[in-house]
């Protein structure tokens, strides 16, 4: 049997006194499509980081085609023909995607010139072999998340990438984005390629990958086929227990006065003046949770601000339990008990350099014990550690996701806007997050839930809206079927016709 493309042996890392990897093992083969998956914090990043070349491991051996990475950079490992592709875009927003793709590996003629004709003649190549297509001369700002993605993927193999390794590469992708995603990857596959993927999605694993490595705090527990397991296996195996029952949706009130209320909301874009939000219209009652879904970039992110009062509407009204908040500020809008948790937790949600116990009361400074609340909510999501002196940025991404919930969560609420409440963490955490979001609902709040992910929509929304360029276009049950929301989504007709 030939040698495997990427063998880490008894591999162990440390960052401080966490073990955040712990004396393990993986082979991954060329052909193959291989899982890690694992709960927040469980050691997955960090293996595909020490894979990369990003890592230096502490104890234990990285191989690549059976010969040693040396030296340990991320560098070398490309050389070596290892492709990262991170979980956040590493894209240069201002620069076009053949920019971006040559950026660092650009061909030059005698001289030092640079030779533009030359890089877009392989990458026409590499697209043609890759089976993909790409705007070579469009703006990276101006692409969809599924366009970014695919041009991270085009990137690496331009680089010469026969190992790839994707952390959470659907994240931010809708069902039909995904599955064109893992096409592509099969696709690559089928050539020889070696492929890992991160993902928290186990119905992405059981259907697309060969292979699946499953770590606990650290260790790997099992590896093994995919074909001879199960979701609930895996589920088991991540847990470390029984996993728990589905959740179960309270039934609306009857009679239940509005919580929130959109009305004719419009709102000016960042970039280019014209409307990203255009007359939007939700009304959420008291005790109902309604899902906003649709592809990233269609308004969802200016809609979430202008709720939160952080970007003014050009047209319409914003109420909060029949309180008309448009006009007001932040501070208002909290007092009138609304909350909100924002979609990018390090951007918009968390101080990363400083203390949990800092980021659990932000806004509340004057309002609440503070020991009584920080413990209070650290005990309620079941923060990891649950040491308040911890700073924000060395939590794992769930238990950052906690922090910001806990916070928003954990006062008298009449509505509550969650943008991409669970993305990136796992079952666990998810699982509490949703426990959350049932329970101040239960008390008579009304929740607007905005996420890229169908299956949390389905899981905990009364009814979900889809959002295209900016309008509401769709209500549909949550238990419709994939390609209903696909369509609307992309803005498609009952007869596939652009609307």
């Amino acid at each position: 049997m030939p040698e495997p493309s990427l063998r880490l042996d008894n591999v162990t890392k440390r960052f401080g006194a966490v073990a955040a990897v712990r004396d393990a093992s993986v082979e991954v083969r060329a052909g193959r499509l291989h899982a890690v998956v694992g709960e927040n914090g469980a050691g997955k990043s960090t293996l595909l980081g020490l894979a990369g070349g990003v890592h230096a491991p502490d104890a234990g051996t990285v191989l690549i085609d059976g010969a040693r990475l040396t030296p340990i950079t991320p560098a070398e490992a490309s050389r070596r023909g290892v492709g990262f592709v991170h979980q956040h875009f590493m894209l240069v927003e201002a620069f076009t995607c053949l920019e971006n793709v040559m950026l660092g590996a650009e061909p030059v003629r005698r001289g030092g010139v640079l030779d533009p004709v030359a890089a877009r003649r392989r990458l026409e190549k590499v697209l043609c072999d890759a089976q993909l297509e790409v705007e070579l001369d469009a703006r990276v700002d101006g692409l969809g998340v599924g366009e970014r993605q695919t041009l991270e993927i085009v990137r690496i193999l331009y680089r010469g990438a026969r190992t790839i390794l994707l952390d959470e590469p659907t994240a931010v992708l809708t069902p039909a984005q995904a599955e064109s995603l893992f096409g592509t990857l099969r696709n690559l596959a089928a050539d020889g390629a070696a492929i890992v993927v991160v993902t928290h999605r186990l119905s992405e694993v059981m259907r697309w990958c060969d292979d699946v490595t499953v770590m606990r705090r650290g260790r790997v527990v099992s590896t093994g086929s995919v074909a001879e397991s199960s979701e609930d296996a895996l589920t088991r195996a991540i847990m470390g227990r029984e996993p728990p029952p589905p959740i179960v949706r309270p039934a609306v009130p009857e009679g239940a006065s509005v919580g929130l209320a959109v009305r004719g909301v419009s709102v000016v874009g960042q970039r280019d003046g014209r409307l990203a939000v255009d007359g939007v219209s939700i009304e959420v009652r008291s005790g109902e949770i309604v899902g906003l879904a649709g592809v990233e970039g269609n308004g969802q992110t200016e809609l979430v601000e202008a709720l939160a009062g952080l970007r003014a509407t050009r047209a319409g009204s914003i109420e909060v339990a029949g309180r008309e908040l448009t006009a007001r500020g932040v501070k208002e809008r909290r007092a009138a008990g609304l909350a909100v948790v924002h979609g990018d937790r390090h951007r918009e949600g968390l101080m990363l350099e400083a203390t949990v116990w800092d980021n659990l009361v932000l806004g509340d400074l004057g309002e609440v014990s503070e020991p009584e609340a920080v413990r209070r909510r650290i005990d309620a999501f079941g923060v990891v550690p649950p040491d308040p002196r911890k700073l924000a940025g060395e939590l794992s991404g769930g238990n950052q996701q906690k922090v910001v919930t806990a916070r928003a969560l954990d006062r008298e609420l009449k509505a509550v806007v969650l943008a991409q409440p669970t993305r990136g963490v796992d079952l666990g955490a998810a699982r509490t997050i949703h426990e959350a979001i049932l329970g101040v609902v239960a008390k008579g709040a009304a929740a607007l839930v905005v996420s890229a992910d169908l299956a949390e929509l389905r899981a905990i929304c009364h009814r979900v809206l889809v959002i295209t360029r900016g309008r509401i276009v769709a209500t549909l049950p949550p238990e419709a079927p994939d390609h209903e929301f696909g369509r609307a989504m992309l803005g498609m007709s009952e007869h596939g016709e652009a609307s």
